[in-house]
């Protein structure tokens, strides 16, 4: 899960390489939704958007991430 990869993100220090697929992927929503920022590799095929992909960079959290992270544990408590 996305959120889970913030949190796992939250806890470590930064910047943090990225390098399963499944988390690259991970990485990408999570940027795109404005909760980190990083460098992601673009796919080695570009054409079919597929292929290895070596590893993402998570540079920061942005304060978005931050209230993200915070809203998220307050539902489940």
């Amino acid at each position: 899960m996305t959120m889970d990869l913030l949190r796992s993100i939250a806890s470590t220090r930064l910047p943090k390489s990225i390098t399963s697929p499944e988390d690259i992927d991970r990485v990408r929503i999570l940027r795109a939704a404005g909760l980190v920022v990083a460098f992601v590799p673009a796919p080695s095929r570009p054409l079919t958007l597929s292929g290895i992909e070596k590893v993402a960079q998570v540079l920061t959290i942005t304060q978005k991430g931050y209230d993200e992270l915070r809203r998220s544990c307050s539902s489940h408590e």
